[in-house]
């Protein structure tokens, strides 16, 4: 699969002389992506607690609303 760089990267890379942008612009970019990946991991592990924790209490209830008639008590 191949991928297409943006036109500004392709300039910055093609421009002589510019081996220092290029490295800033890439650092500028690695920097942005580590920065969205540990901001989704931290909003998708926040995400699964409250599903999780909703689950559990849809299942509690189900739980103590069978109680009665899984014991005889109706």
């Amino acid at each position: 699969m191949m991928f297409s760089a943006s036109p500004l990267v392709l300039t910055a890379l093609q421009t002589a002389g510019s081996s220092g942008f290029s490295l800033l612009l890439l650092t500028a970019l690695i920097t942005s992506v580590v920065a969205a990946i540990r901001w989704t991991a931290r909003r998708t592990q926040i995400l699964v607690v409250i599903s999780g924790t909703a689950l559990l209490l849809a299942f509690l209830v189900v739980l103590i609303l069978a109680y009665p008639f899984v014991s005889g008590l109706t």
